[in-house]
């Protein structure tokens, strides 16, 4: 029996990334599944750091088992990661706090967090860390302004910035290259992949990123997958899994999209 079990301590881009997780695994042949998504809006490295070392109940703690996606309150890290013996937990950066995905600086607790959450899990579980997107230049995130409409300038510091303070670290096991797959699908013709210049669309942004996600962590072919969400048409469907696949080739580097 193929089963997985993924938790990610995140904020509203894990929320993005893991939406259609359950059906990119149960479309392949995945059979007991168990995704669990923490959420604090905007959560940065350094705040999730915080919340782990006072174990504040600070997230809402999203659980989707294959039927749905449900919610609870009042969460703490030590509470999720101890309530089930995990294959992998995700750790995902956000910006709410100031921080910035462009500034090393902004991943100094990163260490400390994984020592934390190996400490505190299954001898066997294994972390990830989920790259994020670039925004539409003009959202006006000030992180996005300071590139003054230089999409790819912000794009490669991201992707450095991963290289040096993510892939570095031993406890990292895999990085999803989920912010390249989303920069590959927009040479295509397809629309804004965004709903409101940062968090991606419900239909075929998330769809994206779910497909890069899952593949990263599992090895899985998504190239053989037929389902896709409700909005996703086949263009669209052809360009999610083309842009997903190329980046896992190439995780730092775009791959132009051709029909």
């Amino acid at each position: 029996m193929k089963q997985i079990k993924i938790l990610c301590v995140g904020n509203s881009f894990s929320c993005d990334t893991i939406e259609h997780v359950p059906g990119v695994a149960l479309s392949l042949g995945y059979e007991k599944v168990k995704f669990g998504n923490l959420y604090v809006g905007g959560c940065s490295i350094r705040k999730h750091f915080y919340h782990a070392e006072n174990d504040t109940p600070a997230y809402d703690y999203y659980l989707n088992e294959g039927k749905g996606w449900t919610v609870e309150q009042g969460y703490s890290i030590r509470k999720a990661v101890e309530s089930e013996e995990w294959d992998w937990i995700s750790i995902q950066h956000g910006t709410a706090d100031g921080s910035r995905y462009t500034d090393e600086a902004y991943y100094e607790k990163l260490p400390a967090l994984c020592k934390y959450l190996k400490s505190i899990a299954s001898p066997s579980t294994k972390l990830a860390f989920n790259m994020t997107w670039v925004g539409d230049m003009d959202f006006p995130h000030e992180e996005i302004a300071a590139y003054n409409g230089d999409q790819m300038k912000m794009y490669s510091d991201i992707t450095k910035i991963t290289k040096n303070a993510v892939l570095s670290l031993s406890d990292i096991s895999v990085v999803s290259p989920t912010g390249t797959a989303v920069q590959n699908a927009r040479t295509s013709s397809l629309e804004s992949l965004t709903r409101d210049g940062y968090h991606l669309s419900l239909d075929v942004g998330r769809y994206i990123a779910s497909l890069t996600f899952f593949s990263a962590i599992t090895g899985e072919d998504i190239c053989k997958i037929r389902w896709a969400p409700d909005g996703v048409d086949e263009y669209a469907r052809k360009v999610a899994i083309t842009s997903a696949a190329n980046a896992l080739k190439s995780p730092f580097s775009v791959t132009e999209y051709t029909d």
